[in-house]
């Protein structure tokens, strides 16, 4: 509406002016180079009017032809840029989706189109690797480290590819480098910390969690976590060596993670060492009441020694008062009360330890083998007690050190799980079961690979061997 109002005005202010020239006509005379032309002024103006128009578009077509050549020029090379960004988005798509010759067709014709070799190089690695060309995708990574832009990118591909072939010390300089241009970064961090760490370079692992934890890479229990179990670790290493400041290390892991029972067990130990038994019988107590385990059980008898059965009972009673309805306390107690001939306190504490179904249920493997040992030690019933023991063969097996992420089963905790390498992935628990469905599958697929035999006499060794 304003605009309509405003062309009006405009129209109005010409028609209004062309009518005051008509009522004042005027004349004009010009004389030029012998020439003399008379006009009136309306007729003046109107030819200056021509003329300026004929000017405004003798220029417009000069400035046209002057600037054509590069307009083209740039018209074309914006052509190219589009149809390279296309192509570079189509690449990342395929690997993506893991098509590695797609990708490679698209990389190389974004390469074609595009003079920019930081956004190409990356397309071109990543298409090698889908390839699994991984000596051309290492070229591409280290070429991108000539590049400031790309440096930093180059670097995480030079990492990626170093702990898949398992170059531990060449993914360790990398991340340094990393580290270097991107201090802050949550993931340059975190692999820091776990490279510093394998490599036993405990200081630099620290500073990295430090610094995680302080960018909120790591979720603050998840950090004090694993700077307990680092702490446990410069405990176990200071023991070996003899450093007395052992001590104050497993009490500070221990402070970190009361659930950590490696720590008790190693701060317990320390202490008795050091003729302080009382004080190791509380650190006991303490983290049986979180995390019971076996060998805090044995080092309170070490801690607080006593003369016979019943007073190690008495003792294991003290210790277990913490968690008193958890299996291992049950099973501790029913330990010490078979070696002091309690026949009926191990029954009961047996078949608490063995679960809602009791000795009738799914008893595990120590609790079926002790109640072999109490059938022979109260009754002297062997067949009770072979009984017993061939239900142990079938039972579920006894927690141990199992690793969270591979299940793997450790013999004593460490740091890492001995098969994944998993940072603090050992637990105390029941380890996983495998199903007889599965171990049937299993079987028959390897049945099917091999060759058939040729008589039964010759299957019947193989399968004793394997078993």
């Amino acid at each position: 509406m304003i605009r309509i109002a405003l062309f009006c005005l405009k129209v109005g202010v010409v028609v209004a002016f062309a009518y005051w020239l008509a009522e004042r006509p005027g004349d004009v005379s010009v004389e030029w180079l012998g020439y003399r032309v008379d006009t009136t002024v309306g007729i003046l103006l109107l030819a200056v009017a021509v003329v300026a128009g004929l000017a405004a578009l003798v220029y417009r077509f000069w400035r046209f032809l002057y600037r054509s050549p590069r307009e083209i020029g740039r018209r074309v090379q914006t052509g190219r840029r589009r149809r390279g960004y296309k192509a570079l988005t189509q690449g990342m798509v395929a690997v993506a989706a893991g098509e590695p010759d797609e990708a490679a067709r698209w990389a190389r014709k974004a390469d074609t189109l595009l003079d920019e070799p930081p956004l190409t190089m990356l397309l071109s690695a990543q298409a090698a690797q889908l390839n699994g060309d991984e000596a051309a995708a290492k070229r591409y990574f280290t070429a991108m480290l000539e590049n400031p832009e790309t440096r930093f990118l180059g670097l995480r591909g030079l990492l990626n590819q170093a702990l898949r072939a398992g170059d531990q010390a060449a993914a360790l300089g990398y991340v340094r480098q990393a580290h270097a241009m991107r201090p802050r970064t949550p993931w340059v961090l975190t692999s820091l910390f776990d490279l510093s760490e394998r490599h036993g370079d405990l200081d630099t692992a620290e500073r990295a969690l430090h610094d995680a934890a302080r960018i909120k890479a790591l979720p603050a229990p998840e950090a004090g976590r694993r700077r307990a179990v680092l702490l446990l670790e410069r405990a176990m290493a200071a023991r070996a060596a003899g450093d007395p400041g052992a001590l104050k290390q497993a009490r500070a892991a221990r402070r970190l993670a009361p659930d950590l029972a490696a720590a008790g067990a190693l701060e317990a130990e320390l202490l008795i060492a050091a003729g302080k038994g009382r004080n190791a019988a509380r650190v006991l107590e303490e983290t049986w009441a979180r995390a019971p385990q076996p060998d805090l059980a044995r080092l309170y008898l070490e801690a607080l020694p006593a003369a016979d059965g019943l007073a190690r009972l008495k003792r294991l009673g003290k210790l277990t008062a913490g968690n008193a309805a958890h299996p291992e306390s049950h099973l501790a107690l029913a330990r010490a009360a078979l070696d002091a001939k309690l026949w009926g306190e191990a029954r009961r504490h047996l078949a608490a330890a063995a679960g809602p179904g009791g000795l009738d249920g799914s008893p595990g493997d120590s609790v079926c083998r002790l109640m072999a040992t109490l059938e022979e030690a109260e009754h002297d019933d062997t067949a009770a007690a072979r009984a017993w023991l061939d239900r142990a063969a079938a039972a579920p097996a006894d927690p141990g050190w199992v690793c969270r992420a591979c299940g793997a089963v450790a013999a004593a905790w460490s740091a890492r799980c001995g098969a994944c390498e998993s940072f603090d992935g050992l637990r105390w628990q029941q380890p996983p079961r495998v199903a007889p469905a599965v171990i049937g599958a299993a079987a028959a697929s390897a049945g099917a690979l091999a060759p058939p035999p040729e008589s039964a006499e010759e299957t019947l060794p193989a399968v004793q061997s394997e078993r």
